[in-house]
Protein backbone atom coordinates (compact mmCIF):
# COMPACT_ATOMS: atom_id res chain seq x y z
CA UNK A 1 0.00 0.00 0.00
CA UNK A 2 1.45 3.59 -0.43
CA UNK A 3 2.57 5.71 2.02
CA UNK A 4 1.36 9.61 0.95
CA UNK A 5 2.99 12.63 2.03
CA UNK A 6 0.03 14.97 3.65
CA UNK A 7 -0.42 18.22 5.60
CA UNK A 8 -2.74 15.53 8.27
CA UNK A 9 -5.52 16.60 9.51
CA UNK A 10 -8.46 14.95 10.53
CA UNK A 11 -10.16 15.87 7.19
CA UNK A 12 -7.51 14.52 5.21
CA UNK A 13 -7.59 11.66 7.39
CA UNK A 14 -10.80 10.89 6.39
CA UNK A 15 -10.41 11.45 3.40
CA UNK A 16 -7.84 9.23 2.46
CA UNK A 17 -9.25 6.74 4.11
CA UNK A 18 -11.48 6.29 1.12
CA UNK A 19 -8.98 5.22 -1.03
CA UNK A 20 -7.83 1.51 0.14
CA UNK A 21 -4.63 2.07 -1.96
CA UNK A 22 -3.00 4.48 0.67
CA UNK A 23 -2.08 2.35 3.65
CA UNK A 24 -0.55 5.47 5.52
CA UNK A 25 -0.27 9.40 5.96
CA UNK A 26 3.11 11.33 6.55
CA UNK A 27 2.61 14.92 8.05
CA UNK A 28 4.74 16.84 5.77
CA UNK A 29 5.55 19.54 8.90
CA UNK A 30 6.46 16.83 11.26
CA UNK A 31 7.89 13.00 11.76
CA UNK A 32 4.02 12.02 12.48
CA UNK A 33 2.44 9.13 10.86
CA UNK A 34 -1.07 7.95 10.75
CA UNK A 35 -1.15 4.27 9.50
CA UNK A 36 -4.85 3.16 8.74
CA UNK A 37 -6.38 -0.08 10.41
CA UNK A 38 -8.31 -2.26 8.74
CA UNK A 39 -11.83 -0.96 8.12
CA UNK A 40 -10.12 2.43 7.38
CA UNK A 41 -12.41 3.92 10.00
CA UNK A 42 -9.45 3.71 12.66
CA UNK A 43 -5.59 4.72 12.91
CA UNK A 44 -2.56 4.64 15.07
CA UNK A 45 -0.33 7.28 15.27
CA UNK A 46 3.68 6.72 15.36
CA UNK A 47 6.54 9.13 15.68
CA UNK A 48 9.06 7.82 13.20
CA UNK A 49 12.61 8.68 14.02
CA UNK A 50 15.84 7.36 13.00
CA UNK A 51 18.70 6.13 15.35
CA UNK A 52 21.97 4.60 14.32
CA UNK A 53 20.55 4.14 10.51
CA UNK A 54 17.91 2.13 12.30
CA UNK A 55 13.98 3.26 11.62
CA UNK A 56 11.88 3.23 14.86
CA UNK A 57 8.23 3.60 15.16
CA UNK A 58 6.85 5.19 18.61
CA UNK A 59 3.17 4.44 19.09
CA UNK A 60 1.38 7.31 20.39
CA UNK A 61 -2.17 6.43 19.94
CA UNK A 62 -5.16 5.65 17.74
CA UNK A 63 -7.19 7.72 15.72
CA UNK A 64 -10.26 8.85 16.43
CA UNK A 65 -9.62 8.81 19.76
CA UNK A 66 -6.69 10.92 19.85
CA UNK A 67 -7.11 13.18 17.51
CA UNK A 68 -4.70 15.05 15.24
CA UNK A 69 -4.14 17.93 16.91
CA UNK A 70 -2.96 15.90 19.97
CA UNK A 71 -1.19 13.90 18.23
CA UNK A 72 0.75 16.54 16.68
CA UNK A 73 1.08 18.66 20.47
CA UNK A 74 2.37 15.11 21.68
CA UNK A 75 4.97 14.79 18.99
CA UNK A 76 6.18 18.48 19.74
CA UNK A 77 6.96 17.48 23.26
CA UNK A 78 8.90 14.05 22.79
CA UNK A 79 10.82 16.35 19.94
CA UNK A 80 11.39 18.46 22.81
CA UNK A 81 12.75 15.57 25.39
CA UNK A 82 14.67 14.00 21.93
CA UNK A 83 16.53 17.40 21.48
CA UNK A 84 17.58 17.75 25.53
CA UNK A 85 18.93 13.77 25.12
CA UNK A 86 16.05 12.28 27.79
CA UNK A 87 14.84 9.46 27.17
CA UNK A 88 11.10 9.40 25.46
CA UNK A 89 9.39 7.02 28.17
CA UNK A 90 10.81 8.42 31.38
CA UNK A 91 8.82 5.86 33.91
CA UNK A 92 9.86 5.83 38.02
CA UNK A 93 8.87 2.04 37.00
CA UNK A 94 10.18 -0.64 35.18
CA UNK A 95 7.66 -3.04 35.13
CA UNK A 96 3.72 -3.14 34.93
CA UNK A 97 3.67 -4.94 38.67
CA UNK A 98 5.91 -2.13 40.05
CA UNK A 99 2.97 0.33 38.64
CA UNK A 100 -0.09 -1.91 40.08
CA UNK A 101 1.68 -1.59 43.39
CA UNK A 102 1.52 1.86 43.78
CA UNK A 103 -1.41 2.30 42.55
CA UNK A 104 -2.46 -0.54 45.38
CA UNK A 105 -0.91 1.83 47.86
CA UNK A 106 -1.96 4.95 46.18
CA UNK A 107 -5.88 3.99 46.23
CA UNK A 108 -5.49 2.31 50.04
CA UNK A 109 -5.13 6.55 51.09
CA UNK A 110 -7.62 7.71 48.86
CA UNK A 111 -10.37 8.12 51.39
CA UNK A 112 -12.97 10.07 48.93
CA UNK A 113 -13.71 6.54 47.59
CA UNK A 114 -15.79 3.97 49.93
CA UNK A 115 -14.13 1.32 52.15
CA UNK A 116 -15.47 -1.18 49.75
CA UNK A 117 -14.52 0.17 46.04
CA UNK A 118 -10.86 0.45 47.37
CA UNK A 119 -10.77 -3.01 48.53
CA UNK A 120 -12.57 -4.10 45.26
CA UNK A 121 -9.39 -2.41 43.76
CA UNK A 122 -6.78 -3.83 45.53
CA UNK A 123 -8.39 -7.18 45.03
CA UNK A 124 -9.19 -6.94 41.38
CA UNK A 125 -4.88 -5.97 41.24
CA UNK A 126 -3.63 -8.90 43.09
CA UNK A 127 -6.16 -11.72 41.96
CA UNK A 128 -6.32 -10.73 37.97
CA UNK A 129 -4.01 -8.17 36.87
CA UNK A 130 -0.84 -8.60 38.65
CA UNK A 131 -0.89 -12.29 37.86
CA UNK A 132 -1.51 -11.41 34.21
CA UNK A 133 0.90 -8.45 33.54
CA UNK A 134 3.16 -8.08 36.80
CA UNK A 135 6.37 -9.19 34.94
CA UNK A 136 5.79 -7.22 31.55
CA UNK A 137 8.04 -4.35 31.07
CA UNK A 138 6.01 -1.05 30.21
CA UNK A 139 8.45 -0.27 27.84
CA UNK A 140 7.10 -3.66 25.92
CA UNK A 141 3.36 -3.01 26.03
CA UNK A 142 1.52 -3.29 22.72
CA UNK A 143 -2.01 -3.62 21.57
CA UNK A 144 -0.83 -7.61 21.22
CA UNK A 145 0.54 -8.12 24.70
CA UNK A 146 -2.50 -6.89 26.19
CA UNK A 147 -4.36 -9.65 24.27
CA UNK A 148 -2.55 -12.10 24.85
CA UNK A 149 -1.49 -11.67 28.67
CA UNK A 150 -4.32 -9.86 30.07
CA UNK A 151 -7.45 -10.17 27.81
CA UNK A 152 -7.52 -14.28 26.88
CA UNK A 153 -6.27 -15.04 30.28
CA UNK A 154 -9.17 -13.56 31.40
CA UNK A 155 -11.40 -14.66 29.21
CA UNK A 156 -10.34 -18.44 30.06
CA UNK A 157 -11.72 -17.96 33.54
CA UNK A 158 -15.30 -17.92 32.44
CA UNK A 159 -15.68 -14.49 34.00
CA UNK A 160 -17.99 -12.53 32.22
CA UNK A 161 -17.75 -9.52 29.47
CA UNK A 162 -18.85 -6.90 32.21
CA UNK A 163 -16.38 -8.08 34.29
CA UNK A 164 -13.99 -8.56 32.12
CA UNK A 165 -14.63 -4.73 30.89
CA UNK A 166 -14.43 -3.26 34.69
CA UNK A 167 -10.86 -4.77 34.85
CA UNK A 168 -9.84 -3.35 31.44
CA UNK A 169 -11.21 -0.07 32.70
CA UNK A 170 -9.48 -0.86 35.71
CA UNK A 171 -6.10 -1.17 34.15
CA UNK A 172 -6.40 1.91 32.19
CA UNK A 173 -7.19 3.82 35.22
CA UNK A 174 -3.76 3.03 36.63
CA UNK A 175 -1.75 4.00 33.69
CA UNK A 176 -3.57 7.14 33.24
CA UNK A 177 -3.63 8.03 37.01
CA UNK A 178 0.27 7.19 36.80
CA UNK A 179 0.77 10.06 33.43
CA UNK A 180 -1.66 12.38 34.88
CA UNK A 181 0.87 12.72 37.77
CA UNK A 182 3.92 12.95 35.92
CA UNK A 183 5.32 9.38 36.45
CA UNK A 184 5.09 8.07 32.91
CA UNK A 185 5.33 10.26 30.44
CA UNK A 186 3.75 8.07 27.88
CA UNK A 187 1.03 5.92 28.18
CA UNK A 188 0.97 2.71 26.48
CA UNK A 189 -2.95 2.02 26.96
CA UNK A 190 -4.28 5.56 25.59
CA UNK A 191 -7.00 5.23 22.70
CA UNK A 192 -7.34 1.47 23.66
CA UNK A 193 -11.21 0.33 23.89
CA UNK A 194 -12.55 -2.98 25.47
CA UNK A 195 -14.16 -3.18 21.82
CA UNK A 196 -10.38 -3.53 20.22
CA UNK A 197 -10.61 -7.20 22.26
CA UNK A 198 -14.23 -8.14 22.68
CA UNK A 199 -16.28 -6.91 20.29
CA UNK A 200 -19.58 -9.06 21.96
CA UNK A 201 -22.06 -6.23 23.38
CA UNK A 202 -22.20 -6.07 27.32
CA UNK A 203 -25.68 -6.25 28.08
CA UNK A 204 -26.33 -5.50 31.98
CA UNK A 205 -27.09 -8.83 33.93
CA UNK A 206 -31.25 -9.74 34.43
CA UNK A 207 -32.13 -9.97 37.92
CA UNK A 208 -32.49 -13.35 38.98
CA UNK A 209 -35.99 -12.50 40.78
CA UNK A 210 -38.85 -10.77 39.78
CA UNK A 211 -41.85 -8.90 41.29
CA UNK A 212 -43.82 -11.77 41.67
CA UNK A 213 -41.11 -13.34 43.75
CA UNK A 214 -41.64 -10.46 46.49
CA UNK A 215 -44.04 -12.28 48.67
CA UNK A 216 -41.79 -15.37 49.00
CA UNK A 217 -38.96 -13.43 49.32
CA UNK A 218 -40.22 -11.32 52.01
CA UNK A 219 -41.56 -14.50 54.05
CA UNK A 220 -38.16 -16.03 53.60
CA UNK A 221 -36.01 -12.98 54.53
CA UNK A 222 -37.98 -13.49 57.63
CA UNK A 223 -37.05 -17.14 58.49
CA UNK A 224 -33.42 -16.63 58.05
CA UNK A 225 -30.62 -16.53 60.92
CA UNK A 226 -30.54 -13.03 62.90
CA UNK A 227 -27.74 -11.61 60.81
CA UNK A 228 -29.02 -12.58 57.07
CA UNK A 229 -32.18 -11.38 58.01
CA UNK A 230 -31.30 -8.13 59.01
CA UNK A 231 -29.24 -7.44 56.25
CA UNK A 232 -31.33 -8.26 53.55
CA UNK A 233 -34.08 -6.60 55.36
CA UNK A 234 -32.17 -3.66 55.15
CA UNK A 235 -31.42 -4.20 51.42
CA UNK A 236 -34.91 -4.85 50.36
CA UNK A 237 -37.02 -2.07 52.73
CA UNK A 238 -34.52 0.83 51.14
CA UNK A 239 -33.03 -0.65 47.95
CA UNK A 240 -29.34 -0.37 49.39
CA UNK A 241 -26.29 -2.23 48.00
CA UNK A 242 -24.91 -4.81 50.19
CA UNK A 243 -21.81 -2.59 51.56
CA UNK A 244 -23.90 0.34 52.69
CA UNK A 245 -26.59 -2.13 54.14
CA UNK A 246 -23.53 -4.03 56.45
CA UNK A 247 -21.99 -0.38 57.60
CA UNK A 248 -25.74 1.32 59.06
CA UNK A 249 -25.24 2.58 62.86
CA UNK A 250 -27.64 3.54 65.16
CA UNK A 251 -26.33 6.90 65.07
CA UNK A 252 -27.20 7.00 61.58
CA UNK A 253 -31.19 6.87 62.38
CA UNK A 254 -32.52 9.98 63.46
CA UNK A 255 -35.98 9.20 65.29
CA UNK A 256 -36.71 12.94 66.14
CA UNK A 257 -36.20 13.57 62.00
CA UNK A 258 -37.90 10.95 60.89
CA UNK A 259 -34.44 9.90 58.68
CA UNK A 260 -32.33 7.11 58.03
CA UNK A 261 -28.90 9.40 57.28
CA UNK A 262 -26.21 7.42 55.60
CA UNK A 263 -22.79 9.09 55.06
CA UNK A 264 -21.32 9.70 51.68
CA UNK A 265 -18.23 7.90 53.48
CA UNK A 266 -20.10 4.56 52.60
CA UNK A 267 -22.51 5.09 49.78
CA UNK A 268 -20.62 4.01 46.33
CA UNK A 269 -21.53 7.73 45.04
CA UNK A 270 -19.39 9.28 47.99
CA UNK A 271 -23.15 11.30 48.28
CA UNK A 272 -25.15 11.21 51.45
CA UNK A 273 -28.25 9.29 51.21
CA UNK A 274 -30.89 10.73 53.59
CA UNK A 275 -33.97 8.25 53.40
CA UNK A 276 -37.06 8.91 55.12
CA UNK A 277 -38.42 6.72 58.29
CA UNK A 278 -41.89 5.29 56.98
CA UNK A 279 -44.07 3.31 59.70
CA UNK A 280 -42.78 -0.07 58.82
CA UNK A 281 -39.13 1.32 59.06
CA UNK A 282 -39.48 3.39 62.30
CA UNK A 283 -40.94 0.52 64.07
CA UNK A 284 -38.10 -2.51 62.23
CA UNK A 285 -35.04 -0.22 63.45
CA UNK A 286 -36.15 0.96 66.59
CA UNK A 287 -36.52 -2.57 67.58
CA UNK A 288 -33.18 -2.82 66.40
CA UNK A 289 -31.61 -0.18 67.99
CA UNK A 290 -33.45 -1.52 71.44
CA UNK A 291 -31.83 -4.91 70.87
CA UNK A 292 -28.88 -4.34 69.58
CA UNK A 293 -25.71 -4.29 71.36
CA UNK A 294 -23.36 -1.41 70.26
CA UNK A 295 -23.78 0.77 67.35
CA UNK A 296 -23.71 -1.33 64.35
CA UNK A 297 -27.20 -2.86 63.56
CA UNK A 298 -25.61 -6.03 61.22
CA UNK A 299 -23.58 -8.15 63.05
CA UNK A 300 -22.10 -11.61 63.05
CA UNK A 301 -20.26 -12.74 66.18
CA UNK A 302 -20.58 -9.95 67.98
CA UNK A 303 -19.14 -7.83 65.87
CA UNK A 304 -19.68 -5.63 62.54
CA UNK A 305 -20.03 -7.92 59.66
CA UNK A 306 -16.66 -7.75 57.64
CA UNK A 307 -17.35 -7.78 52.94
CA UNK A 308 -16.36 -11.10 53.00
CA UNK A 309 -18.91 -12.09 56.01
CA UNK A 310 -21.39 -10.33 54.58
CA UNK A 311 -21.58 -12.20 50.77
CA UNK A 312 -21.45 -15.32 52.85
CA UNK A 313 -24.70 -14.19 54.69
CA UNK A 314 -26.35 -14.12 51.14
CA UNK A 315 -25.20 -17.00 49.71
CA UNK A 316 -25.92 -18.88 52.48
CA UNK A 317 -29.20 -18.21 53.03
CA UNK A 318 -30.13 -17.24 49.30
CA UNK A 319 -29.28 -21.05 47.73
CA UNK A 320 -27.77 -19.38 44.78
CA UNK A 321 -31.11 -18.73 44.12
CA UNK A 322 -30.27 -14.71 44.26
CA UNK A 323 -27.13 -12.51 44.39
CA UNK A 324 -27.13 -9.48 46.93
CA UNK A 325 -27.59 -6.77 44.32
CA UNK A 326 -30.65 -8.62 42.55
CA UNK A 327 -32.69 -7.50 46.24
CA UNK A 328 -32.03 -3.69 44.81
CA UNK A 329 -33.57 -4.51 41.48
CA UNK A 330 -36.43 -6.05 43.11
CA UNK A 331 -37.06 -2.85 45.08
CA UNK A 332 -36.22 -1.11 41.60
CA UNK A 333 -38.66 -3.17 39.58
CA UNK A 334 -41.57 -3.01 42.49
CA UNK A 335 -41.25 1.07 42.29
CA UNK A 336 -41.42 1.15 38.78
CA UNK A 337 -44.62 -1.56 39.14
CA UNK A 338 -46.58 0.85 41.51
CA UNK A 339 -45.60 4.00 38.99
CA UNK A 340 -43.18 5.59 41.14
CA UNK A 341 -41.81 8.94 39.73
CA UNK A 342 -38.48 8.31 38.07
CA UNK A 343 -36.53 10.46 39.37
CA UNK A 344 -37.76 9.76 42.68
CA UNK A 345 -36.51 6.55 42.10
CA UNK A 346 -33.23 7.63 41.53
CA UNK A 347 -32.82 9.92 44.08
CA UNK A 348 -33.93 7.08 46.29
CA UNK A 349 -31.09 4.88 44.77
CA UNK A 350 -28.71 7.69 45.63
CA UNK A 351 -27.35 7.80 41.49
CA UNK A 352 -25.38 10.16 40.39
CA UNK A 353 -27.19 13.09 38.41
CA UNK A 354 -25.87 13.92 35.48
CA UNK A 355 -26.13 17.06 33.89
CA UNK A 356 -28.41 19.99 34.89
CA UNK A 357 -30.46 17.30 36.79
CA UNK A 358 -29.61 18.52 40.03
CA UNK A 359 -30.51 22.20 38.70
CA UNK A 360 -34.07 21.13 37.75
CA UNK A 361 -35.35 17.82 39.65
CA UNK A 362 -36.90 18.58 43.33
CA UNK A 363 -37.04 14.76 44.21
CA UNK A 364 -35.01 15.35 47.43
CA UNK A 365 -38.19 16.77 48.95
CA UNK A 366 -39.03 14.88 52.13
CA UNK A 367 -42.88 14.67 51.89
CA UNK A 368 -42.39 13.37 48.50
CA UNK A 369 -39.84 10.36 48.87
CA UNK A 370 -41.46 9.52 52.18
CA UNK A 371 -44.71 8.89 50.34
CA UNK A 372 -43.29 6.74 47.94
CA UNK A 373 -41.51 4.61 50.64
CA UNK A 374 -44.38 4.21 52.34
CA UNK A 375 -46.42 2.94 49.50
CA UNK A 376 -43.81 0.49 49.06
CA UNK A 377 -43.26 -0.73 52.04
CA UNK A 378 -47.35 -1.07 52.46
CA UNK A 379 -46.73 -3.37 49.45
CA UNK A 380 -43.64 -5.39 50.36
CA UNK A 381 -45.10 -6.42 53.97
CA UNK A 382 -48.43 -7.23 52.58
CA UNK A 383 -49.74 -9.89 54.85
CA UNK A 384 -48.02 -8.75 57.67
CA UNK A 385 -48.94 -6.14 60.52
CA UNK A 386 -46.00 -4.03 62.50
CA UNK A 387 -46.22 -5.48 65.81
CA UNK A 388 -45.73 -9.41 63.89
CA UNK A 389 -42.73 -8.12 61.73
CA UNK A 390 -41.80 -6.78 65.48
CA UNK A 391 -42.11 -9.59 67.32
CA UNK A 392 -40.59 -12.04 64.88
CA UNK A 393 -37.66 -9.41 64.34
CA UNK A 394 -36.94 -9.26 68.43
CA UNK A 395 -37.85 -13.46 68.87
CA UNK A 396 -34.94 -13.90 66.56
CA UNK A 397 -32.19 -11.46 67.86
CA UNK A 398 -33.15 -12.63 71.37
CA UNK A 399 -33.53 -16.08 70.86
CA UNK A 400 -30.80 -18.04 72.49
CA UNK A 401 -30.37 -20.74 69.81
CA UNK A 402 -30.09 -18.20 66.84
CA UNK A 403 -28.26 -15.30 68.42
CA UNK A 404 -25.84 -13.82 65.91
Amino acid sequence: MQSLAVAINDTAISRHALDAGVGELRDIKSPLVLRYRAGREKGTWYLVRYENRKKQRIRLGYWPVLKTKDAQTITADLLKKLGTGSELQSSQFVTVGQLLQWYQKRIARELVKSESRRSGVITVIDKHLLPCMGAIRIADITKAVIDDKLMLPLQSQDLKPGTIRNYFGMFKRVFASAQELGLISLNPLAGMKFVDYIQRRVLARESSLLTSDRQQIINAILGYSPAAMVLQLLMLMFALRIGEARQLTKSMVNMQRGLLAIPGSITKTGHDNNLPLTTWATAILSTLIDVRAGDYLVMVNGEPATKDQAQQLIRSSANRRYRSHDLRKLARSTWAEIGMDYWVSERLLNHRQKGQDQAYIKADAYDVKLAALQQYHDLLFTGFDVGTVQALLKAALTGKACQS
